[in-house]
């Protein structure tokens, strides 16, 4: 009997019963499942006044900003402005505040994990041409023409055995210990270099090239 469960045991640790967990980059972000699950119980109806609403208010923000006056909207417009959506004011406030919240929070239940997850390579420091340090990012050419992403889906790498990059933006899979706490890189690009804060940090036991 305990030969059995020896070998049963020595089967699951075989298998990956301690594999790496394989992240999304949504994984990376802050969830409130009771909001989801409150939008998903309306009906069809319910949820374009819930998306009217957003508009309104985005609208209303953005006449208060620019000092746009009514009469040089569209109609289209200024028939949202008139339109009583006020009894979704609240849900329009939760959605506002998670919406926030998601762009800036990290995830501490993720820290020290054991993680793989899939993004694209922006060097930060390299030796004999393998890169050693880098920024892993959810989308090809991040950072390099457009504002970065917030630094939840951001994560610095480090590797010292090194990288050797083939095509510049070629998706990666890296793998390793997750950290989660802010830092800063200095990123350099085309038309300069730039400092670029990230929320995730990793010193990865292995990095290769993405595969389907």
């Amino acid at each position: 009997m305990v030969r059995k469960i020896l070998c049963v045991l020595l089967l699951v640790f075989s298998t990956g019963a301690f594999a790496a967990t394989q992240l999304k980059w949504n994984d990376l972000q802050p969830d409130d499942p009771a909001l989801r699950a409150k939008v998903a119980a309306m009906s069809s109806d319910q949820r374009s006044r819930l998306v009217r609403a957003v508009q309104q208010r985005k609208l209303q923000l953005s006449m208060k900003e620019q000092g746009t006056k009514p009469d040089a909207l569209g109609e289209w417009e200024r028939k949202l402005l008139k339109e009583d959506l006020s009894d979704l004011a609240p849900m329009v406030d939760q959605l506002n505040a998670f919406e926030k919240r998601r762009i800036t929070d990290l995830k501490p239940s993720l820290n020290q994990q054991d993680v793989q997850i899939d993004g694209y390579l922006l060097p930060l420091t390299q030796s004999d041409r393998k890169v050693t340090e880098f920024l892993l990012v959810p989308i090809v050419g991040a950072c390099i023409h457009v504002p970065p992403p917030p630094p939840n889906q951001m994560i610095v790498v480090r590797y010292p055995q090194g990288y050797e990059q083939g095509e510049l933006f070629a998706p990666v899979t890296i793998r390793g210990k997750l950290k989660v706490g802010h830092s800063k890189s200095n990123l350099s690009l085309v038309d300069g270099a730039a400092m670029v804060e990230s929320g995730y940090q990793m010193s990865a036991d292995a990095v290769t090239a993405y595969k389907k």
